[in-house]
């Protein structure tokens, strides 16, 4: 028989995890003291822990079932000094929690009271808290550990605050909700020569800029136009002197897509038109863009069967498009069916400031969320 729990105690619950967790934001996968945290509130539970990516969780409900439910947390902080001044800031110096992951692992841990506290669940229950999301990608290796086989997991649901929904709003969509992104390294090989003497150069920063305006064309004119993509330089570097032409430049930025086949066609062609600089100017160029994450494709069939338990809570509203950050919670659409779902801050304020924050009441529609999904069969 399944206990309940008063709002107002479960508030207090989350809230005190959430404080907790704020102070000690970690890096990476070396969360040590957030691990013991995260050990320590799930002390005594009747549950199955697997260390995962050094530092992560996996706790196993046995509910005995056949099948398993996951649901899942990031946990790693942000290289950012925090600039606020409420009485539970960070601990340590120049980190801080500037992502709302520490929301996140308090809202499952608020959930993981309730499932250990819950004999009659239609599945078994496995809690996910993932180191790395924002730096190396925990989520892959989890995915590539066998866990999902071991425990037979058909569906895995994970949640983001998001700062331009309403305060305690829920939104998500089915199909594409987050797009595959690249950080995008570029570097221009020319030729350094005065100013007097330009023609005896190769300019690499004008040749930077005509090739940023190039690429910038491509992505609007030769990308399918039914679909959303991103190609921005965020950062030029080149030159040392008023009057000394460039002999280097370097870009750095991010490109992004929805469909693999279009960002791999937008891939080829920063390297086709590097190629034709090089012959035109003589330079050479170098391009190069990291693995990034998949997309998030939130599952058509797992969202029609939740949205109309969705469509009854007063504080759910349809997602009215994708967003254009990514997340690495793609890869657990890979081994099952799988929803991704964004609770509004309403504050407006970024997420990786360093004066993230939000009203601590809307943990409690997170932690109601994981309720109302644990028990749709």
């Amino acid at each position: 028989m399944a206990v309940e729990f008063d709002d107002h105690d479960m508030l207090e619950t989350l809230i005190k995890h959430h404080r907790s967790l704020h102070r000690i934001p970690e890096i990476g996968d070396q969360l040590f003291e957030t691990r013991n945290y995260i050990m320590n509130a799930m002390d005594g539970m009747a549950c199955e822990f697997t260390t995962v990516v050094n530092t992560g969780i996996c706790a196993f409900f046995n509910k005995g079932k056949e099948f398993t439910i996951a649901y899942r947390s990031d946990m790693d902080g942000l290289t950012i000094p925090e600039s606020n001044t409420h009485r539970f800031v960070s601990r340590h110096p120049g980190k801080m929690h500037g992502c709302g992951h520490d929301a996140h692992m308090s809202m499952l841990l608020g959930f993981a009271e309730y499932v250990d506290h819950t004999e009659n669940m239609p599945y078994n229950v496995l809690l996910i808290f993932q180191p790395a999301e924002e730096t190396t990608g925990g989520a892959r290796p989890i995915t590539e550990s066998g866990i999902f086989e071991k425990y037979k997991v058909i569906r895995t649901f994970g949640l983001h605050l998001w700062p331009n929904i309403p305060k305690g709003q829920l939104s998500t969509k089915g199909g594409p909700l987050m797009p595959k992104s690249s950080e995008i390294n570029i570097e221009i090989k020319g030729k350094s020569t005065h100013a007097a003497t330009s023609h005896k150069g190769i300019d690499a920063l004008y040749i930077a800029t005509q090739y940023i305006t190039d690429i910038y064309k491509m992505q609007e004119t030769e990308t399918p136009a039914d679909e959303r993509t991103l190609l921005k330089i965020c950062r030029l570097n080149s030159g040392s002197a008023r009057n000394v032409i460039a002999g280097k430049a370097s870009l750095v930025g991010t490109m992004r897509a929805f469909k693999l086949e279009t960002f791999d066609f937008m891939e080829e062609r920063l390297n086709d038109i590097a190629r034709e600089y090089e012959k035109r100017y003589g330079c050479q160029i170098s391009v190069h863009c990291s693995d990034g994450y998949l997309p998030v494709i939130n599952d058509t069939a797992l969202y029609k069967t939740i949205k109309p338990y969705l469509d009854k809570i007063s504080y759910y509203k349809e997602l009215p498009e994708a967003v254009m950050i990514s997340e690495d919670f793609s890869y657990y659409g890979t081994k099952a069916p799988a929803v991704f779902t964004l609770l509004g801050t309403g504050t407006r304020i970024p997420l990786h400031s360093n004066n993230f924050d939000f009203e601590e009441e809307i943990l409690l529609a997170g932690y109601e969320y994981y309720k109302l999904l644990a028990h749709i069969n």
